[in-house]
């Protein structure tokens, strides 16, 4: 009789390493898929490639996703100014999608009966890997002990030790995701809603105290929208120019958490319905989200920021759940594309103790320079209008409050 395969998400960690050795004692033949979405520093790739092999995986599969995930996700959370609830901007959430396609991919490949992930029932991240792969793969069964059986990692690590294989003494006491959109950070602060995360937890972002005391300024390049390139005040570019289009995130990231930019805590409402409280670090999408939403307000209409506001916040909001399949993602692409036409130009940028000072801009599109050269100056009046018409427009603007104020003092 046939072995049933099996394609397992695979980081290496204590969850992922029992169920690989579960399945395959009973029956399955398993395969693993490590995911990079720039979780994995040098060399790690090699270590739970050892360890699959280890724990009797038939076959391991490392899949670099770092360049698709940013022109696929984070190019369009860029383009939508996307915060969840303003803040956050969906370290790990959004990354998940793009792990979960992947592995759906590598089990097409190998001709799997089924995948499995390591995940809870507790948080989102089973809903995600679950949508996504029933929209790409339905006839795939889903397996997943770690959620079904409510396992408890004492008994996940007595059950490797039995077998003869090593785990880990070093207690976590944070619970730490890491990936190219940013570091999400969860322990014993983050249960409650007062606490603040201490020093040790946070991963490579400097305190403010810590930080530098002269900051650092930046020249950001924007096309339609995507950041092209990245400069120091200097000239000299922060990445070659053949880097991947990733690069200049990972650099901002790196830069940005050396001057104390990019902490935070968010806390807000779950896809499962509880409300959840998390630390991130995400220097870089912090200061690409500020520098491109400050060329917007230089180029773009007010309806277009306010329609593109109100848009991009459900499309974000939709991305970091994972409805990335629904048709209507298409339409709210198609819309962000649309919007990004003429944003495109520079940002002058300073990061200095933990802020990001948004020094200037300029673009060939300016709505600014335009309104000069028509011969408007805020502040200083216009030649478009004489002081006899801007007199007229001021007591028609204040007609409709006038009137309202009347109705609510009819006896007045």
């Amino acid at each position: 009789m046939t072995k049933r395969k099996i394609v397992l998400a695979f980081s290496g960690g204590l969850d992922t390493s029992y169920l690989l050795v579960d399945f395959r004692e009973k029956g399955w033949d398993v395969v693993t898929a490590n995911i990079d979405t720039g979780g994995l520093h040098s060399g790690e790739a090699e270590v739970v490639s050892a360890r699959a092999e280890e724990l009797g995986a038939i076959e391991h599969h490392v899949v670099d996703a770092r360049a698709e995930l940013y022109s696929r996700v984070v190019t369009y959370a860029i383009k939508a100014n996307y915060l969840r609830n303003g803040a956050y901007p969906s370290c790990v959430g959004a990354e998940r999608l793009i792990q979960a396609e992947k592995v759906v991919q590598v089990a097409l490949e190998v001709g799997a009966d089924a995948v499995a992930h390591g995940s809870t029932g507790a948080g989102a991240d089973h809903v995600r890997y679950d949508a996504v792969i029933r929209a790409l793969a339905p006839h795939l069964e889903i397996v997943t002990p770690v959620r079904d059986e409510r396992l408890v990692r004492e008994e996940e690590a007595e059950f490797l030790r039995s077998r003869g294989f090593a785990v880990s003494e070093k207690v976590k006491l944070y619970s730490i995701n890491e990936g190219l959109i940013g570091t999400s950070i969860g322990g014993e602060e983050t249960y409650g809603s007062w606490d603040y995360l201490p020093e040790s937890a946070w991963t490579y972002t400097k305190s403010i105290d810590a930080a530098p005391a002269e900051g650092v300024e930046l020249l950001l390049t924007f096309e339609k929208g995507e950041v092209v390139a990245a400069a120091y005040a200097g000239g000299d570019s922060l990445v070659d120019k053949d880097a991947p289009n990733f690069a200049i995130l990972s650099a901002l990231n790196v830069l940005g958490g050396e001057h104390g930019v990019g902490r935070g805590i968010h806390m807000g409402s779950t896809m499962v319905g509880n409300l959840a409280r998390v630390g991130f670090e995400a220097p870089g999408m912090l200061i690409l989200i500020a520098a491109h939403r400050e060329l917007e307000k230089l180029v773009l209409s007010n309806r277009q920021q306010s329609t593109k506001a109100t848009l991009g916040n459900t499309y974000g909001d939709l991305l970091h759940e994972a409805v990335y399949f629904d048709p209507i993602m298409d339409d709210f692409r198609a819309f962000l594309d649309s919007s990004q036409a003429r944003v495109t130009g520079q940002v002058r940028v300073l990061l200095h103790k933990g802020n990001i000072v948004l020094l200037g801009s300029k673009s060939p599109h300016s709505l600014l320079d335009a309104a000069t050269r028509s011969g408007v100056v805020y502040g200083h009046g216009s030649s478009l209008w004489t002081g006899e018409q801007a007199r007229a427009f001021a007591h028609m603007y204040a007609v409709p409050g006038a009137i309202a104020r009347a109705a609510a003092l009819p006896d007045a």
